[in-house]
C-alpha cells in the first residue's frame, strides 16, 4: 500500500476519479491538507465524504499575501482546529515561505502564524506537514523549541546545511514527482536514509505541465527505488511502515 502524505484535495474538480485513479495504482490513503481559513472548511467536508481521506489542518505562509483578514481569524482558526482534533491526523500545511513571498513586511505575520501553528501541534501532539521555502534557516533554528511528536519536511530542495540538520535531528522527508527533473529533490533522496522518506504529490500541482495526482506517487517510489538501489517492494515496506511511525492516526479508522 501507498499513502500520499501531502495533498491538497479540496482544489481538485473531480476528487472522487481522483481517488478511483489513485487505487487502481495501490495508493489507498491520502492526507488532505489545507492552506488557508476557506479551505480547512472544505477538508473537513470533503475528508467526511472520502474514506481514503484523512485531514490535516493549518494555515500555510502564503496566506497572509492573499487574505487580509487572516490575523483577525486566527483564533477562530486554532479553534476549530481544537474542536475537530480528534478527525485530523496532523497540523499542515505550515512553515514560512521567504522565496515565493517577497513583501518582507508580511514575515513577522507569517512567523506570528507559523508559532501559533506549532504550538498548537505541540498542545495536540500532532505531527506537523512544513513548507520551508527559502526560510529555511529560520525554520530549522524555531523547531527545537517545541516539543511535536514528529516533523515532515515537505518538497525539501533548500540548502545541503539544513538537509544535513534536519537528518541529523529525525525529520522526515517526503518526495513528489518532482523527482523526476529536479536535482535538488534527488539530492535530497539521496542523502536521506530510506527509514525517513516519505511520499507526496502536493497536488494538484503540475509537475512539467502536467497535473499532480496522488497516482504518481506510484512513479516516484519506483525512481527512489533506482536512485537508492533498494527493490521497490523493500522501499514500498519501509515507507509504510514511515508512514505509520509518522501518522499513526491514519491507520487506526
Amino acid at each position: 500500500m501507498l499513502i500520499d502524505i501531502h495533498c491538497h484535495a479540496n482544489l481538485y474538480l473531480t476528487i472522487d476519479e481522483i481517488i478511483k485513479e489513485a487505487n487502481k495504482v495501490g495508493v489507498e490513503k491520502i492526507i488532505a491538507v489545507s492552506m488557508s481559513a476557506i479551505s480547512i472548511d472544505r477538508i473537513l467536508d470533503i475528508s467526511n465524504k472520502f474514506n481514503a481521506l484523512y485531514p490535516a489542518l493549518g494555515i500555510h505562509p502564503e496566506e497572509v499575501g492573499m487574505n487580509k483578514e487572516i490575523e483577525n481569524q486566527l483564533d477562530s482558526v486554532v479553534q476549530k482546529i481544537k474542536e475537530n482534533k480528534h478527525k485530523i491526523c496532523a497540523i499542515g500545511e505550515i512553515g514560512l515561505d521567504h522565496h515565493f513571498v517577497k513583501e518582507q513586511d508580511l514575515y513577522p505575520l507569517q512567523r506570528k502564524i507559523f508559532e501559533k501553528m506549532l504550538s498548537l501541534a505541540q498542545e495536540l501532539e500532532l505531527p506537523v506537514n512544513l513548507h520551508t521555502k527559502g526560510a529555511e534557516k529560520i525554520v530549522f533554528e524555531m523547531l527545537p523549541s517545541y516539543n511535536i511528536p514528529h516533523i515532515n519536511i515537505h518538497w525539501y530542495s533548500g540548502p545541503e546545511t539544513f538537509l544535513k540538520r534536519g537528518i541529523d535531528r529525525g525529520y522526515f522527508f517526503s518526495i513528489t514527482p518532482a523527482i523526476s527533473y529536479s536535482p535538488a529533490v534527488k539530492k535530497t533522496v539521496l542523502a536521506v536514509d530510506k527509514e525517513y522518506l516519505l511520499l507526496e504529490s502536493d497536488g494538484p500541482v503540475k509537475y512539467a505541465g502536467k497535473l499532480g495526482t496522488p497516482a504518481m506517487i506510484r512513479d516516484v517510489l519506483n525512481d527512489i527505488s533506482k536512485f537508492k538501489n533498494i527493490p521497490s517492494i523493500e522501499l514500498e515496506n519501509q515507507i509504510y511502515e514511515n508512514t505509520q511511525k509518522i501518522f499513526p492516526k491514519i491507520f487506526n479508522t
